[in-house]
């Protein structure tokens, strides 16, 4: 009887224990498959959008990679877009932005492109874009497959009138620097202009400036001084004037171009310690070495009393600090200088040395 009572337990606990692991979720159960997380270029980075002229010019960085971290090596283009609204309105909703262009990932038609920064401009076409309003614009990479990446961050312009350019300038090349001088547009110095400062843009070629102006903030005055420059280089300028106190600046166009070749003007120091001592038919010379860093070498010249005119007895500068003149007359008194020279396009050549005056034996 016994046997039979435990039994008749044990088939009913081993039911509960069916029901109850009946009852629960199916672990590892497979469900209909989710679809693959599509691989697209992550989004476009450091978009900017600065008012020139009579649009607004656009800068991103091409991006580097995918979504999931992966290298983007199917790169095909950029969507551009845009949204309009009248200064002194909200900000654009993000319903109100419309396409604008696209943008080739290589060898654009209508951007620039320097290293991974693309550059495009907005002006309707030459056309030149209505002031008074604020543009908005975000972009879009998009890979070879035709799949698209994330909106960029939005960058947004209020882009009012542009002020009149400025004219007169002028480039003054010295010894490691460039002086810039330049005149306030008829506008502007007449007082019916809204000209707050200028900014100064410098480049190694014609036409081709740096992004940023070379000067900290807008200018005052019209003069600056471009100390950040290396002798022999030839530099290209322009000057354009500015309506606002903090970027993206509003600005005029370009003013005219000017050139500068700074030069180095400034000659060595005189070689100092100089000694001569005559022997027979020969006169050495000796003296210290300077301390230039464009050292070039040093000239030898001899003067015969009573006349004042000295002769150049080094055809080309010699490197070292010695020298024996194998021309000496016995009998004949000398009297001997030594100058430094550098290595600058104009040989700047130094004061000479102190003056020893010997007889040869």
């Amino acid at each position: 009887m016994t046997f039979w009572l435990v039994r008749a337990q044990g088939y009913r606990i081993a039911a509960i224990l069916a029901a109850a692991l009946f009852a629960l979720p199916a672990c590892g159960r497979k469900g209909p498959p989710l679809p693959p997380r599509p691989v697209v270029p992550a989004a476009v980075g450091n978009l900017r959008a600065e008012p020139r002229d009579a649009g607004i010019v656009l800068s991103w960085t091409r991006p580097t990679l995918n979504n999931d971290n992966s290298p983007l090596t199917d790169l095909l283009e950029f969507r551009l877009f845009r949204a309009t609204v009248a200064l002194g309105t909200r900000a654009a909703p993000s319903a109100a932005f419309s396409f604008l262009a696209t943008v080739r990932a290589d060898q654009p038609e209508n951007a620039g492109v320097q290293g991974p920064l693309y550059v495009y401009r907005d002006d309707a076409g030459g056309q030149g874009l209505p002031t008074g309003h604020q543009y908005s614009y975000r972009v879009q990479a998009v890979n070879r497959r035709g799949e698209v990446g994330p909106f960029s961050t939005d960058a947004a312009v209020d882009f009012t009138a542009a002020p009149p350019a400025p004219g007169g300038l002028r480039a003054i090349a010295g010894d490691g620097t460039v002086d810039l001088e330049w005149q306030a547009p008829p506008a502007a110095a007449s007082g019916e202009a809204f000209v707050k400062g200028y900014n100064v843009y410098r480049g190694l070629e014609p036409g081709i400036y740096a992004p940023q102006p070379i000067n900290a903030s807008p200018l005052a005055g019209k003069r600056f001084r471009d100390a950040g420059v290396q002798n022999e280089t030839t530099y290209y300028y322009v000057v354009r004037s500015v309506t606002n106190d903090r970027p993206p600046w509003r600005e005029s166009v370009d003013s005219a171009e000017v050139s500068a070749v700074p030069q180095d003007f400034t000659p060595p120091a005189p070689p100092r310690g100089l000694i001569v001592i005559p022997g027979e038919g020969v006169v050495s010379l000796t003296w210290d070495a300077g301390d230039e860093r464009d050292f070039l070498g040093y000239v030898v010249y001899r003067r015969e009393p009573p006349r004042l005119v000295s002769v150049r007895l080094t055809e080309q500068p010699i490197p070292g600090t010695t020298f024996t003149d194998r021309t000496a007359r016995r009998g004949a008194t000398y009297v001997y200088t030594v100058t430094a020279l550098d290595r600058s396009a104009r040989r700047n050549e130094s004061v000479p040395s102190t003056e020893v005056e010997v007889t040869v034996p």
